[in-house]
């Protein structure tokens, strides 16, 4: 089993792939002044660095088709992952609104822990799920509810029109 990972920053937020076995298993957030980029970068990497950059400008970000790894999810955290592609920039949804698209109108908490074990925070913007009300609930990123917060303003959400967005 071969591992690793590397690190690209941009402006505001730094990215880590961690790689096994050719595979993207996790990709981890974190504030780029706590980043420091790895060099040289593998071609994955350096598109995903562009596209944070492109990101960060709020411009589309154009994602890389990284080699993700689901194998570890189970069949309703991979449509509740999913799902979250489906969510515009800067919009939000409730769990019980995502538990509803899934099929499961009583599952709110079950989407709660899919968004927790989202293994690719940002590409899969688990940050635009929200409690009741707009309420800013867990973001097991690194950054907590303030990475959260930072990534919905970055995405044009505005405050009064997202209660929890002081």
């Amino acid at each position: 089993m071969t591992t690793s990972s590397e690190w690209v920053r941009g402006g505001r937020f730094g990215l880590r792939l961690d790689w096994r076995d050719g595979l993207v298993r996790h990709i981890g957030t974190a504030w780029a002044e706590d980043v420091r980029e790895d060099a040289p970068l593998s071609a994955a990497a350096m598109e995903l660095k562009a596209a944070l950059l492109r990101y960060e400008a709020r411009q589309a970000p154009d994602w890389p088709d990284l080699p993700f790894d689901f194998s570890g999810m189970s069949e309703f955290q991979k449509a509740a992952i999913e799902e979250l592609r489906r969510i515009p920039p800067g919009t939000t949804r409730t769990y019980g609104q995502m538990a509803a698209l899934l099929g499961r109108p009583k599952g709110a908490q079950a989407v709660g822990r899919a968004m927790g074990a989202n293994p690719f925070p940002i590409l899969y913007p688990c940050h635009r799920v929200v409690g009741s009300g707009g309420a800013m609930t867990g973001f097991s990123a690194s950054g907590g509810i303030a990475m959260k917060k930072a990534l919905l303003r970055l995405e044009g959400a505005e405050q009064g029109l997202l209660p929890g967005l002081e």
